[in-house]
């Protein structure tokens, strides 16, 4: 059996998921904390732009570690 691998198609997936999100601030970087913390992380609620400040960093963890409490 022959096998073929999609490199255009991976080219596309990897250059879509470094492209920056488009509002970011601290509450959307609160709300995909929680989010990582209640549901697990994914690549949604990881994404780097939330971590290209302090602030939005900070954030984030706040929102995750509210997730975690919230979860059980």
């Amino acid at each position: 059996m022959k096998r073929t691998f999609d490199f255009i198609g991976l080219n596309s997936v990897i250059s879509e998921s470094f492209k920056p999100l488009s509002h970011v601030n601290a509450t959307t970087a609160r709300k995909a904390g929680m989010d990582a913390g209640m549901n697990g992380t994914t690549p949604a609620n990881c994404h780097h732009s939330y971590f290209t400040t302090k602030e939005l960093e900070k954030e984030w963890y706040r929102g995750y570690r509210l997730g975690k409490q919230n979860r059980d």
